[in-house]
């Protein structure tokens, strides 16, 4: 082989290699985290010893691939005063750009609130803030995928 022939070969052997070097990068992209907001929160009946909170969320897969989330957990804040963890237990299967509505089931215990979110929940609207991580199948195994949503919200029963 001369050294023109040889030069040219290594050269397209080059800009294949960088092809499909590009080519892996752009198959193994990794997934954009789900995304999370609040889209209502209703107040239950207060009893001398607590309440229910009823939280509703769009979920939304911003992928072209399918997602499935196992489960996801959240931290509530009501005006920036914690008032505990939740956690939502089903697995949710969303195909690529949809979205699904989910319910979840706070329970406050007045004895664990300060005082200053209990007079929050006696108003009608609140700022309510919701930071957590979903539990996302990926292959054989689950990656965390952090989430933070905040919204004015009504707050009537």
């Amino acid at each position: 082989m001369m050294n023109d022939e040889r030069h040219a070969l290594g050269k397209a052997a080059r800009l294949a290699l960088a092809g499909l070097s590009a080519f892996t990068l752009v198959a193994c992209a990794t997934l954009k985290p789900p995304t999370l907001q609040v889209e209502s929160l209703k107040k239950g009946k207060l009893a001398i010893t607590g309440a229910g909170l009823d939280i509703g969320f769009r979920v939304q897969n911003p992928n072209s691939q399918p997602m499935l989330i196992e489960n996801f957990e959240y931290e509530l804040k009501l005006n920036g005063r914690s008032l505990g963890r939740g956690y939502y237990s089903e697995g949710l299967s969303l195909d690529g750009f949809k979205s699904t509505r989910v319910d979840s089931r706070f329970t406050l215990n007045f004895l664990s609130l300060p005082r200053a979110v209990k007079e929050v929940l006696q108003h009608d609207r609140a700022k309510v803030e919701v930071d957590g991580i979903f539990y996302v199948r990926e292959g054989s195994g689950l990656k965390k995928m952090s989430f933070r949503h905040d919204k004015e919200v009504d707050l009537k029963d």
